[in-house]
């Protein structure tokens, strides 16, 4: 299953990932005067690791945790007038589609779907580990 879940990589966004989540790390270490790969091996530890928790919460996501909350919180959003100038229409909609139809039209959108975060975290923290035992 794993492997499975890792042919869903994609390379454009997980170099755009690599770039905003690398450039701390990296920016840390050029700005450094002593200790470069220290800094950097520390930077690359605390941005895994907080990739890691906003990962285990998105991996909640794609597991379908939040898919009831999220079908009740948008039908109580649009039962208000003042959000939904259709407000008779949507009603109608939403009346019809049952939570269970809901659950299943979001299982089918995030099949395809990778945890970026949750991978770069390890990754990030696997690489700053072995920089900290082999290289310092």
């Amino acid at each position: 299953m794993m492997i499975k879940k890792l042919k869903n990589i994609k390379l454009s966004p997980l170099i755009t990932h690599l770039i905003v989540t690398l450039a701390y790390p990296a920016v840390r270490a050029f700005t450094a005067e002593k200790n470069r790969l220290l800094l950097f091996s520390n930077a690359l530890t605390i941005v895994g690791l907080i990739l890691m928790v906003v990962g285990i919460i998105y991996s909640m996501n794609l597991h379908g945790d939040f898919d009831v909350s999220r079908y009740y919180l948008r039908r109580g959003v649009r039962s208000f007038r003042f959000f939904s100038p259709r407000q008779s229409e949507e009603l109608k909609q939403d009346r019809e589609e049952n939570p269970a139809e809901f659950m299943r039209e979001m299982k089918e959108k995030r099949e395809e779907a990778f945890n970026y975060p949750l991978f770069l975290g390890i990754v990030y923290v696997l690489v700053s580990v072995l920089i900290a035992y082999v290289f310092l």
